[in-house]
């Protein structure tokens, strides 16, 4: 019996090459969704948030395209800290410092170039079952960890930062990470996420830059905009 091949999947952002992490999300998805094909086993249901998601237009300049469906683990997964899905060779240290992986059931991504060079914007509305508390709660409780994988080794320097605002009712939090991977020529990867919660549906917002120090302003600005759109989009 000839197993099926894996669908093609393509991302594109008007006026710009595909960023490196979409690239990422689209081959792992392509993976999966051969797997799942081959399997047989039918996904579980699960509530579509594509009503309470952001679409291309919220971002600067209309620039965004939605991740595919089998792409959004991956997305999620990057946005979160937690291992890609299937990468069973992932390791983190301290151990109790891994994240807790969020279900793609559901869940709704976008993502879209930031103002910067090499850097993006990501938003994503997905159902959750562990309070925001607990998200805030490792990140203050595991200020440094390292994974491994196959080998390749990144520390991750995580800071909790005062939360966005928000309407009365949304949890709210904003944790900022610094990756850095590699040996003799290592490279940074910082994110700035807003994050905002409300019965069991939490909404990411993320700026990704390719470099240590402060966020721009400019993306800093994008940024707030596109959370205040999102926490809009998900919570009325």
């Amino acid at each position: 019996m000839t197993e099926p091949r894996a669908p093609r999947l393509r991302l594109s952002v008007p006026g710009r090459p595909l960023p490196t992490v979409a690239a990422a999300y689209l081959v792992a998805a392509a993976l999966m969704v051969s797997a799942c094909s081959i399997s047989g086993e039918p996904a579980a249901s699960s509530p579509d948030l594509s009503a309470r998601s952001v679409t291309a237009a919220d971002f600067p300049a209309g620039a965004a395209s939605r991740i595919p469906p089998p792409a959004v683990a991956n997305a999620l997964a990057d946005v979160t800290g937690a291992p890609m899905p299937g990468q069973a060779a992932t390791e983190v240290s301290p151990p109790d410092c891994a994240p807790v992986p969020v279900s793609a059931e559901g869940a709704v991504a976008f993502l879209g170039p930031g103002p910067g060079e090499r850097s993006t914007l990501t938003s994503i509305v997905a159902g959750v079952d562990t309070p925001l508390d607990d998200v805030v709660g490792l990140a203050e409780r595991c200020p440094q960890t390292t994974t491994t994988t196959y080998g390749a080794s990144s520390t991750i320097t995580t800071e909790v930062l005062p939360p966005p605002p928000a309407p009365d009712g949304v949890d709210t939090a904003t944790i900022r990470r610094t990756t850095v991977t590699g040996g003799g020529v290592a490279s940074t990867t910082s994110a700035l996420s807003l994050l905002g919660e409300r019965d069991g549906v939490r909404v990411y917002t993320e700026y990704r830059w390719p470099a240590a120090g402060s966020v721009p302003q400019e993306a800093s600005a994008a940024l707030d905009e596109l959370f205040v759109k999102a926490i809009a989009a998900a919570f009325g």
